[in-house]
């Protein structure tokens, strides 16, 4: 299920834009080019729950109906619809010009990732030409969804504009089920009911307009929080009565999630010998606790789909073990199996990352894409996630905190809130001691990093060899910038997790002095953390999520050469947002000049509304930055 920073459980309906990124296919790697070439002409799903009696079970007939239009020069796309062990592809057609094309055949194949990790997911693609401009290309798929709860979100658009996109979900008396629209706000959607008769069914039928392509974002929010979509809720169905029950509750998105960890059978002996060996000679509770914690960290590779396509049942957790790499599902088990043998009361946790926008408030397969262990010790919730590296207990990556999380209770459950942090939790100390010697700045830094500051510096530099550390810690550091030069340099562990990362070193920071006659003028910050980092209005059009809370400080002491005074100082700057800050200040202090700074990310969602008000925030800062200080002799 999900990873890092980044991280849709629409599951196994994602949508096309995410799998083609995915796929380890020549073909899917292709990139459309020109954005108005291709189009959705027009793009129809029918969803039709039925009974089949032989099986005795409810089951959806999936229908999609896709017709593409050439609008300017020849070209080829990559067309690709993805199916489960819970889905069934019957039948595939394609036309050209009207005509039906027998050259094109599908490949049906397993995704995998770098041809080594497969999941049950799997891909039927094929590359659909545009022989001319006006050319249509249309495509036609029957699937079979064997299990209604697997029915979940169906979004309006797609990797394409699409100029009309119909959805119509054909429910029978029979069954019981809930349509819920998100994102229709603002878009030119209309809905309509009615009802067959002959199949004594209500149909919804949603019609849309001029949808805009979905296309991948760096630094977006999930398809969730931006696309016009509907979630499909099957809850109950009686057909001639024989009974059905599926999602009418989260009671009932629990029991099933229970059921499939039921059927675990865990190795204990090797758990047992395995929980023995990592707490050797640690007598203390929270210690060994934590020994657990950072021994999966350490010892398990976290290897699956960003958005957890690979079905709900976890791991065995002695296979995880043995494997020594999983998904969230089975790190989350093993995390759970290893801290029980030790007498620990853990528990496995299904979340929502936010990553998507719904909670446990609607019973469905999309609330939740993550999955994580919980232990309670000493009366508290503590809530681990194995698949952050060099994470604490305690300390919570973005992408949960404040998010709702299930935490199992034998036959029932428990629904708890992960704690959300402040800034401070990730705060960048940049302490500095400098003086001028010649053109250059120099002196000595210590740079304190805390919460997922550290995790991502640690995270960064330890995926080189042992041997590069340094190295790699420095670029880290200099952001490679040749004129800043480090030496004498001396860490905390580059492993640890508890408490904070301190780096201590000299610096030269070259060229940052200029004289000019009896002035010199001073560059103090060679940090400038966000320097013209302005948002392109045109050409984003949709939200933008940071990945962590942030708080740089920057606290800068210089000395003053002999002979000089202070003369003009650049004038302080302060920025007050709801979900950003920016203070700068610049100070003489006996013979010192003292440049402190802070800018604090205080909400990571920035709305299309806000991008005004950031850019003329990163507008004063960016020039703020170009300001010098200068000193002049006496």
């Amino acid at each position: 299920m999900n990873a890092s920073s980044l991280h849709l459980s629409i599951r196994y309906s994602l949508c096309l834009f995410i799998m083609l990124a995915c796929v380890d296919v020549p073909l899917l790697k292709a990139q459309q080019k020109e954005d108005d070439n291709i189009e959705l002409y027009s793009s129809e799903e029918t969803y039709e729950y039925q009974y089949n009696s032989k099986q005795k079970q409810v089951t959806v007939d999936q229908l999609i109906e896709k017709t593409f239009i050439c609008n300017a020069f020849r070209s080829s796309i990559p067309f690709g619809e993805t199916y489960n062990n819970q889905e069934e592809i019957l039948d595939v057609n394609i036309e050209v010009d009207g005509k039906r094309a027998r050259d094109i055949r599908p490949t049906y194949d397993y995704l995998n990732i770098n041809s080594y990790f497969y999941t049950d997911a799997r891909m039927c693609y094929f590359e659909l030409p545009f022989v001319q401009k006006g050319s249509k290309s249309k495509v036609t798929i029957e699937k079979e969804i064997k299990d209604p709860r697997y029915l979940s979100t169906v979004f309006f658009t797609d990797n394409y504009p699409t100029r009309t996109k119909k959805i119509t979900v054909i429910v029978p008396r029979w069954m019981q089920t809930d349509i819920h629209p998100y994102n229709f706000e603002g878009q030119n959607i209309s809905v309509q009911k009615t009802f067959d008769s002959k199949k004594n069914a209500d149909i919804y039928t949603y019609t849309a307009s001029n949808m805009p392509a979905m296309k991948k974002t760096a630094m977006s929010p999930g398809p969730s929080w931006l696309w016009p979509h509907i979630m499909i809720c099957s809850k109950t169905a009686d057909y001639e009565g024989n009974k059905s029950a599926y999602f009418a509750t989260t009671a009932d998105l629990y029991k099933w999630y229970h059921s499939l960890t039921q059927q675990l059978h865990s190795d204990t002996v090797a758990l047992d010998e395995r929980a023995k060996k990592i707490t050797e000679g640690i007598t203390d509770k929270w210690e060994q606790l934590k020994a657990i914690f950072y021994w999966v960290e350490d010892n398990v590779r976290y290897i699956a789909f960003e958005d957890g396509i690979a079905g709900f049942k976890p791991d065995e957790a002695h296979e995880v073990m043995r494997k020594k790499y999983g998904d969230c599902k089975g790190m989350a088990n093993l995390t759970k199996a290893l801290l029980q043998r030790c007498g620990f009361d853990a528990r496995l946790c299904w979340i929502g990352t936010n990553h998507i926008m719904y909670d446990y408030s609607i019973p469905s397969l999309s609330v939740d894409n993550h999955m994580i262990c919980a232990v309670n010790y000493k009366g508290k919730w503590w809530f681990l996630d194995a698949t952050e590296e060099y994470m604490q207990p305690g300390v919570y990556a973005e992408r949960i905190q404040g998010r709702q999380v299930m935490i199992e209770n034998g036959d029932s459950f428990l629904l708890e809130h992960i704690p959300s942090t402040k800034p401070e939790q990730n705060s960048r100390l940049f302490k500095e001691e400098l003086y001028v010697d010649g053109n250059n700045m120099a002196g000595k830094i210590l740079y304190k990093y805390e919460g997922e500051s550290k995790t991502d510096i640690l995270s960064s530099i330890n995926g080189v060899k042992k041997d590069r550390l340094q190295t790699a810690l420095e670029n880290y550091i200099t952001n490679s910038n040749m004129h800043y030069k480090i030496s004498n340099m001396k860490t905390t562990s580059l492993e640890q997790r508890d408490g904070n990362l301190e780096v201590n070193f000299d610096l030269v920071y070259q060229d940052a002095v200029s004289s000019f006659g009896s002035e010199m003028y001073i560059d103090i910050d060679y940090n400038k953390e966000f320097n013209n980092a302005v948002i392109d209005t045109v050409k984003r059009k949709i939200d933008l999520r940071f990945d962590s809370k942030d708080n740089f400080i920057t606290e800068t002491d210089l000395l003053m050469p002999a002979g000089y005074k202070a003369g003009t100082l650049p004038e302080n700057l302060h920025i007050v947002h709801p979900k950003f800050t920016i203070d700068i200040t610049y100070a003489v202090k006996d013979n010192k000049i003292c440049y402190r700074k802070k800018i604090t990310i205080l909400n990571t969602y920035l709305q299309k509304s806000d991008f005004l008000e950031w850019n003329k925030a990163i507008a004063s800062l960016s020039k703020k930055y170009l300001e010098q200080i200068t000193l002049v002799k006496l």
